[in-house]
């Protein structure tokens, strides 16, 4: 910050001959604004990313997996906001009513599918917004067309608090490439 002594002076000697110091705390305060002694912090206040936060994300992916593992389509997509988006194939679907449509098809074709999920890392991004990363697997998967992309690989999703609660508002993932 560039600060113009002139300026100050200006504002200083003005205030002087206008009050003769009447208001010795009120020149002070002037002072200090504006040499930039004295800021107001507009940062937030609430602790960004706290245990129970953490701990709220964490068991989202646990009841993820919960419900993917039990094949309910419902319970799963209830997970997700409901303006919530998910990429598949190069399809970006949008709403709940949609993703809970891919999941039931998914499960349909895969009555013998599991999954393993590890979230790597959860950054927060503000008070209500957080981003997860992670690795998939998945077993026994038996739609041909399903295994041509591949039963692993990683993952992104972007939480977002929603009246008190973590929902999951975008879900990107991608196969492992072949090495």
């Amino acid at each position: 910050m560039i600060i113009d002594y002139t300026i100050i002076r200006n504002t200083i000697i003005l205030y002087l001959n206008n009050t003769r110091m009447k208001f010795p705390i009120p020149f002070f305060l002037i002072v200090l604004f504006l040499t930039g002694c004295a800021s107001v912090d507009i940062t937030v206040s609430t602790q960004v990313g706290g245990d129970k936060d953490r701990a709220a994300i964490q068991q989202m992916l646990v009841d993820w997996v919960s419900a993917y593992n039990a094949h309910d389509a419902k319970a799963l997509a209830a997970i997700y906001a409901k303006d919530a988006d998910l990429s598949d194939k190069m399809n970006l679907l949008k709403g709940r009513e949609a993703i809970q449509r891919l999941w039931q098809e998914r499960f349909d074709k895969n009555p013998n599918v599991k999954t393993k999920q590890t979230s790597l890392e959860v950054r927060f991004l503000s008070p209500t917004l957080a981003l997860e990363t992670g690795y998939w697997e998945d077993d026994g998967v038996d739609d041909p067309e399903r295994l041509k992309i591949g039963k692993d690989g990683m993952w992104t999703c972007v939480h977002q608090k929603i009246g008190g609660k973590w929902l999951i508002i975008s879900d990107r993932g991608w196969p492992k490439q072949p090495e």
